[in-house]
Parts: C-alpha cells; sequence; structure tokens
C-alpha cells in the first residue's frame, strides 16, 4: 500500500479521487429536491412536479455524462502516455483506427485482473469502477425518484 500511494504521489496520477466527492454532492442534489418537493410544491399540479422532476433529471445527467468523460480520460490519457501498445488497443475502432473510445474493449479491461503491473493503472481502473456504480446507482434510482417527486 505504501509503494502505491509513493507511486501515485510522485506525479504520475493524482493521488485524490473525487468520486467520493460525487457521492455526496449527489446525495445533498436528491435531498434538496425532495425537500423542495415536499415544502414549497407540496400543493402543486402533476405538470409542475413534472417540470420538478426534469429540473433534476436533466442537470443530473448533464453532469454524469461530463464527469464521465473526464475520469473516463484520466485512464486513457495515462495509458496512452505509459503503456502506448496497450492504449492503442482499447481505444482501436474498426475502420477508423486508434485514439478513439471504444468501450467495447475499455468497460471489459476496466474489470479484468489486469494492470499491467503498474499501481497507477490499478487505481486509476479502481477509481474508473467506482464511478461507474454511481452513474448505475444514479441510473436505477432515476424511476424511484420520479415517483417520490410525482405522487401525492
Amino acid at each position: 500500500m505504501r509503494s502505491t500511494m509513493t507511486t501515485l504521489m510522485s506525479g504520475s496520477v493524482n493521488p485524490k479521487s473525487y468520486v467520493r466527492v460525487y457521492w455526496i454532492v449527489w446525495l445533498i442534489f436528491v435531498l434538496i429536491f425532495l425537500l423542495v418537493r415536499f415544502s414549497a410544491f407540496s400543493n402543486s399540479s402533476e405538470g409542475e412536479l413534472f417540470v420538478l422532476f426534469i429540473v433534476y433529471a436533466i442537470p443530473t445527467w448533464v453532469v454524469v455524462a461530463v464527469l464521465n468523460l473526464y475520469e473516463g480520460h484520466k485512464l486513457r490519457e495515462y495509458l496512452r502516455k505509459n503503456h502506448s501498445a496497450k492504449w492503442e488497443y482499447l481505444t482501436y475502432i474498426p475502420f477508423f483506427g486508434s485514439g478513439g473510445y471504444n468501450g467495447f474493449r475499455l468497460l471489459p479491461f476496466l474489470y479484468s485482473k489486469d494492470d499491467l503491473g503498474d499501481p497507477n493503472v490499478a487505481e486509476l481502473k479502481k477509481r474508473g469502477r467506482r464511478f461507474i456504480v454511481l452513474a448505475l446507482t444514479i441510473f436505477f434510482t432515476m424511476p424511484l425518484i420520479f415517483l417520490a417527486i410525482m405522487l401525492s
């Protein structure tokens, strides 16, 4: 563990993961919307409640999409700089070549045990998996939040 932290602190990979911060911000965001729903919008029409849900859903998914690009970029960029053969394999798209985003290859790599013998890759993969859990949680709780906002 100490050698991993030493390697991470060496400047190759930012030692700070923001996935926990994303969780906390999302939970606060959900709580705020539920509080607003059951206080300021307690006697609102169905149309107003639907607008409230849309005001929650669209910004949430835009932020998740942007964070997904940001978090995924860190791993791909590290692989491009330090493990170019693996990067070319993972980003290769038939008929287009390397350099794009190929989730059919990147996602299985993220969940594989292959860390290329590099603790930075292992850490970046772990962060990527944690972010996927957050995104899936947001996705699967969306209908529950919809019901909580819409039901009177």
